[in-house]
């Protein structure tokens, strides 16, 4: 006899098995980009659940082509699209995975974002590529939880865009009036355009939430811009409350610009510490929602129930 599954719960088991695909996946990318050397196993293990997640969002379009995801599934499907081109920046592999050009995984938005897939190869994305990924997951989130931008987040921004920069002068060997600039772009426009709801509206209004954060940001981000034509190092400032750095990225007379800041990627500005933080972000987006209630089953604790009656439902 063919067993077929039942259509009342098709649907539920089906984002139980996709929720899960995607979770597990994170985890797995999360674990390789804390790894300080490379490791072929995770690498590939990270890769594979990658893989599977795309192959399986077909089948479930085709299975529920109508369906609306939760706020929260769709916010750990960004989380995921985010992570793993961020992690293929630093472990690229063959992998072209298809879930880049997917922003949703409901039918009510079936245009990709234009950050999710800037060049042709995905694996070799840049950080400056990756950027409007990582503050779009950012808006995101901040919509979904109802808050505002932090101070630790603009600080990670501010970061994220000085390593950006760096990168395209050392690594890229880009050197051009406006780069600085560019990189620093982001920011409250109040004359913005962009549709309702578009990536570019959120990031935009999650920078102008308030004139607090506003203005705060605009410190910030002036702080890291301007250090580059003022000439001192990397200064600390100590408050009740805050520590603050300026990021010094004017050479000295006798060294070049790719030198200078080459050397600044091995100290002050070390790459192993940007990672470091990005992961902090991105496994405190992870854990700021209860994971899949399959993953809870796995572990043997869900919420709301006891262990004896999570042990009966295995």
């Amino acid at each position: 006899m063919d067993r077929k599954a039942d259509p009342e719960t098709q649907l539920e088991v089906d984002e139980a098995i996709l929720d899960y695909l995607i979770y597990t996946a994170i985890v797995s990318l999360l674990e390789l980009l804390d790894t300080i050397d490379r490791n072929p196993q995770k690498e590939h293990t990270a890769h594979l659940l990658v893989q599977m997640v795309d192959a399986f969002l077909p089948v479930f379009h085709s299975l529920h082509p109508n369906y609306k995801a939760s706020p929260e599934l769709k916010l750990r499907l960004r989380l995921l699209q985010f992570t793993y081109v961020f992690v293929q920046h630093y472990y690229p592999s063959s992998a072209n995975a298809a879930l880049l050009r997917r922003p949703s995984i409901s039918t009510e938005d079936p245009k990709p974002p234009k950050s999710a897939n800037p060049h042709e190869d995905p694996q070799a994305m840049s950080l400056s590529q990756t950027l409007p990924l990582f503050l779009a997951l950012s808006a995101v989130q901040n919509e979904l939880q109802g808050s505002t931008i932090t101070e630790i987040w603009m600080m990670l921004a501010a970061g994220y865009m000085a390593q950006a920069y760096i990168e395209q002068v050392v690594l890229y060997q880009k050197e051009r009036p406006g780069l600085l600039e560019e990189a620093f772009q982001w920011g409250y426009d109040a004359g913005c355009r962009a549709e309702q709801g578009s990536e570019q509206w959120q990031i935009n209004d999650m920078f102008g939430a308030d004139e607090s954060s506003v203005s705060l940001w605009k410190s910030i981000r002036r702080e890291h811009l301007e250090a580059v034509r003022v000439p001192s190092s990397i200064i600390f400032i100590e408050t009740s409350a805050k520590r603050r750095y300026i990021i010094q990225l004017r050479p000295p007379d006798h060294m070049s610009l790719t030198d200078h800041l080459a050397s600044l990627t091995a100290g002050a500005l070390s790459v192993v510490a940007f990672k470091e933080k990005v992961s902090e972000f991105l496994t405190g987006l992870l854990s700021a929602y209860a994971a899949p209630l399959l993953i809870q089953l796995e572990r043997g604790e869900v919420v709301g129930l006891s262990r004896k009656a999570t042990k009966a439902l295995k």
